[in-house]
């Protein structure tokens, strides 16, 4: 597997993410308060590993996309995945006790965790509040999109 090019730079770009979200909560400064446990170790939730590894193999053709995509772990001023935010996300859908992106692991997690990446390739920018809210938006309206066409082939129209 590692003698593929482009599935070591992908290894090389996930290690870096994994490396940049756990580096940023290592040497918290006095007076601000311990984060979560979990905010280190948010690169290994097995939805973002599995989202952020289909929007790689997504973009395998698209050089610029990919780039933006790899240069996540490059975000300077907090946690590249802003697992704070990810935390506070959530959907109208979403029951009392959802605590938000990063947590679970079932389909709809990873399609609105490939959703979030496969957006912040657009401009590049990072993890935000605003760009997690869009991609959580987007998966519920494709996802009822989707129902739509499934009852329209069904009642045969």
């Amino acid at each position: 597997m590692w003698t593929d090019a482009g599935l070591l730079r992908a290894g090389k770009s996930f290690a870096a993410l994994i490396k940049a979200q756990r580096d940023a909560f290592a040497s918290t400064a006095k007076g601000k308060p311990k984060p979560r446990p979990d905010f280190p170790e948010k690169a290994l939730n097995p939805a973002i590993l599995a989202a952020w590894s289909f929007v790689a193999g997504m973009l395998h053709g698209n050089e610029t996309r990919l780039k933006r995509h790899y240069s996540l772990s490059l975000t300077t001023g907090r946690d590249p995945l802003n697992a704070a935010a990810l935390a506070t996300a959530r959907h109208k859908t979403d029951p009392a006790n959802y605590r938000g992106l990063g947590y679970r692991t079932d389909a709809k997690e990873r399609g609105r965790l490939t959703e979030l990446f496969y957006l912040q390739t657009e401009k590049g920018e990072g993890i935000t509040k605003a760009i997690i809210d869009v991609a959580v938006a987007k998966y519920h309206a494709k996802q009822a999109a989707l129902e739509v066409n499934k009852l329209q082939a069904k009642a045969g129209g």
